[in-house]
């Protein structure tokens, strides 16, 4: 066998690596399967969130924006970024849709997001719009965490908008010597 080895050394080093291998890939079964079933669970904490915000987005276009976001935002421990502006507390947010014309609405679907594996805890991305009417007034970008509640409820403790860029007529403005941007 010795022979065997001096005449192929690739063999030996061949050998010492299945066996590397095999030790580094022999640990507990255990493992892996806790991260299949951590994978699994942030999926389904994940699919939940988006219901809820799928649900969040229904009920603000049934019953209104100020009585959704009292019933969807957590009342203590919630907060809403947006340029220009944070507010805390489900009433503090919701208050200023008590001077919304009539034909305001606010509308968004979800599109992505991430969860726990705990199951407590998932953000949740999509685009909204903000119409008066058949008026587009802006667009963008929003992204919405999550948490459960004391009843396993999910309510919204951060929701943060991005507008989009404002769009302009004129082309830019090419640079004198070529230059890209």
């Amino acid at each position: 066998m010795t022979l065997s080895f001096k005449k192929h050394p690739y063999r030996a080093a061949f050998a010492a690596l299945v066996t590397v291998l095999l030790v580094a890939c022999s640990g507990p079964v255990a493992e892996l399967g806790a991260v299949v079933s951590a994978t699994s669970t942030a999926q389904a904490t994940l699919d939940s969130a988006l219901q809820a915000d799928r649900d969040f987005a229904a009920a603000v276009a049934k019953d209104g924006p100020k009585v959704g976001f009292l019933a969807w935002f957590h009342a203590t421990d919630s907060q809403f970024i947006q340029p220009g502006a944070y507010l805390r507390g489900a009433e503090a947010i919701a208050a200023p849709f008590d001077q919304s014309p009539p034909g305001f609405a606010i509308g968004w679907t979800p599109d992505s997001g991430v969860a726990s594996p705990s199951g407590e805890f998932a953000s949740t991305t999509g685009r909204y719009t903000v119409k008066m009417g058949d008026q587009l007034l802006e667009q963008g970008r929003y992204m919405t965490s999550w948490r459960k509640d004391e009843a396993a409820a999910w309510k919204v403790v951060m929701d943060a908008t991005i507008p989009d860029p404002a769009t302009s007529n004129f082309p830019p403005t090419p640079d004198p010597q070529g230059r890209p941007g």
